[in-house]
């Protein structure tokens, strides 16, 4: 049985070690994007443990949260890096990062529990996201918490075609969108959260 322990504890510190390292090579890519990955992950993470999922779909939720980009690895540098906004077909190429990042994920064994997050992390609650247009409940919930930490994230980050949000902006822009883009109930679980690690000044 311990050593059965020690063998388990060894895959998932496998599993999240090749996560990191495919997550630092996208990131190596977009120095404005450094550490959006492992803070998606951080907040994904806490999320996911306030809504009580099972110690699988925890360990997929934050694999999938560290390689939510990693199809971003396959987006030319001319689309990925431009510093203003994207052309209609740019923006197509763009969203391809999704499916690209589910066909890298799915060729790792280890990993392929993560497929979930990687792939539906921008559709919409009202069915408007990418790349298949699911709406609702036909997102799995990974996908959701992961939509929200991903979005709250990048808001609150400089990036090379705007200037960061600041967390209290953010915020209203993350319950503005609940029932729209985001799941109302991950909403919630994300405004409880916020307040107690901003204002009660703890750390992510």
């Amino acid at each position: 049985e311990e050593i059965n322990s020690n063998m388990k504890e060894l895959l998932i510190e496998n599993f999240f070690h090749t996560a990191r390292a495919l997550a630092i090579a996208v990131e190596a890519r977009d120095p404005y994007t450094g550490g959006h990955s492992d803070r998606v992950f951080q907040i994904a993470s806490a999320l996911g443990k306030r809504c009580n999922i099972s110690a699988t779909e925890q360990l997929y939720l934050e694999g999938g949260a560290l390689l939510h980009d990693v199809g971003k690895i396959s987006i030319r540098d001319g689309v990925l890096l431009k510093p203003g906004p994207l052309t209609d077909s740019e923006y197509k190429e763009m969203q391809l990062h999704t499916i690209m990042g589910a066909q890298v994920v799915k060729k790792l064994n280890c990993l392929f529990g993560c497929i979930d997050a990687v792939l539906f992390h921008h559709e919409r609650m009202d069915g408007y996201g990418y790349p298949y247009g699911i709406k609702g409940s036909e997102i799995p919930l990974i996908a959701r918490i992961t939509s929200v930490a991903d979005a709250f994230d990048a808001m609150t980050t400089n990036r090379v075609y705007r200037k960061a949000l600041s967390y209290d902006r953010a915020l209203e822009e993350v319950i503005r969108n609940s029932g729209t883009q985001f799941d109302p109930e991950i909403v919630k679980i994300f405004v409880k959260w916020w307040e107690d690690t901003f204002q009660n000044n703890l750390k992510l």
